[in-house]
């Protein structure tokens, strides 16, 4: 069944990235660069497309661009044409992101993407002395006073990527960690948490991801995890709860503005 689950998973991450991507699912297992302009398709992930995008992403064959339209030209001039090595080294990073500065943005990640499965999950430990318990989604804006956990709530009842679910850890009456689930699409929910620094260390992180992680693979979701890929402390929480390295992603991003 392992097998089986995982062919799903990967069934679904191609439909969702095909959507967002404004591709062909099989763009994304062939070799070489496909470059595409950017729309808004059904079944996407809920993040805003920039007026000019540009986005990246590897499944470990070939690589695809989605970009805004007058990006088109120059994207296959300086990236249809490369191998997937090419796209992801140094020299091309540097030539994309000096390429978006003229715009105010920079290019962001390589950003390692993480999906996990029912067979895949791998037991975890809650540490002594710390309570774990999980909100749905009708309490987590009761949550929102707690203002330290940004990585795992988005603090905000009117997002387009809702607050679907929690593990919170306790100890001694006090909240020390939180994961979250946010509704990212329909077929996918990303993970993302934090634990106090005063905590951290003790497996309180691991505890809560994979309470959050079976309780996203019990509504029939698919949950994915997302960390920069020099994090290397982030990808092997994610590892050792079974999850799996599904893609790669490079995107543009404004700018801060300068103050």
């Amino acid at each position: 069944m392992t097998a089986a689950r995982k062919r799903s998973a990967i069934q679904t991450v191609m439909t969702v990235l095909s959507a967002d991507l404004a591709c062909k699912e099989a763009d994304l297992l062939a070799d070489g660069v496909s470059v595409h302009a950017a729309e808004i398709r059904e079944g996407r992930f809920r993040f805003p497309i920039r007026e000019q995008s540009l986005s990246i992403v590897t499944m470990g064959r070939g690589a695809v661009v989605t970009c805004s339209f007058e990006r088109l030209e120059w994207a296959r001039q300086n990236l249809g044409l490369l191998s997937r090595g090419q796209m992801f080294s140094a020299q091309t990073i540097a030539k994309v992101d000096d390429y978006l500065r003229k715009d105010n943005q920079f290019l962001a990640g390589p950003d390692q993407k993480y999906v996990c499965t029912t067979d895949d999950l791998k037991p975890f430990h809650i540490p002594q002395g710390i309570r774990v318990s999980t909100v749905e989604r009708r309490n987590i804006p009761d949550l929102y006073e707690h203002t330290y956990f940004k990585h795992a709530l988005s603090y905000r009842p009117d997002s387009p990527r809702r607050d679907m679910l929690a593990s919170i850890a306790e100890c001694n009456g006090q909240i020390v960690g939180i994961a979250g689930a946010s509704e990212d699409c329909e077929l996918m929910w990303q993970t993302g948490v934090d634990v106090l620094p005063e905590y951290q260390g003790l497996g309180i992180g691991k505890a809560i991801v994979g309470s959050l992680t079976k309780a996203i693979l019990d509504e029939g979701i698919t949950p994915y995890y997302s960390t920069a890929l020099g994090n290397l402390q982030s990808s092997r929480l994610a590892i050792s709860l079974g999850y799996w390295p599904a893609w790669v992603q490079l995107y543009a991003r404004d700018l801060p503005s300068s103050v």
